[in-house]
């Protein structure tokens, strides 16, 4: 009778969790499309307007200027990434299989990608920069001497 009393009470344990950790479906979060050129002018002269207080003729000439900057930026990066492409194509013919996967995890994060610690906050440190020594380019940017 015991037996039968702890299987029950077993059995209703496991059902009660399963329901708690039973979770919903959560609706599928859309990828954010990055903004245009234009919108992060514009973006980027809104915080100039309010920071220095800019006239509206200066507003506009700033914002054509940093269009113009952030189009040749984009561009650049394009052809950076081309020229990896194409780098990596010409490894795949030197190199083998494996040496082609380490090579790969070697690039690592390119300055400016997100995850190499750059767009940290002041004071924060990165997990490269815990053991950096002074002269390190990676790390102790926020302590110069």
């Amino acid at each position: 009778m015991k037996k039968q009393i702890f299987a029950a009470v077993t059995a209703l344990c496991l059902m009660a969790t399963t329901t708690l950790f039973a979770q919903e479906a959560k609706p599928k979060v859309e990828p954010r499309t990055p903004p245009t050129a234009e919108q992060m002018a514009e973006r980027q002269t809104q915080h100039m307007t309010e920071r220095l207080k800019l006239t509206e003729a200066q507003a506009k000439e700033v914002y054509q200027l940093n269009l113009e900057q952030i189009k040749k930026m984009q561009a650049i990066r394009e052809q950076m990434d081309a020229a990896r492409k194409a780098q990596a194509e010409e490894m795949k013919k030197v190199l083998t299989t494996e040496q082609f996967m380490q090579w790969s995890q070697m690039q690592g994060p390119r300055p400016g990608q997100p995850g190499n610690g750059r767009h940290m906050k002041p004071g924060k440190k990165g997990p490269h920069q815990a053991d950096c020594p002074k002269d390190c380019p990676y790390g102790n940017r926020n302590n110069k001497q």
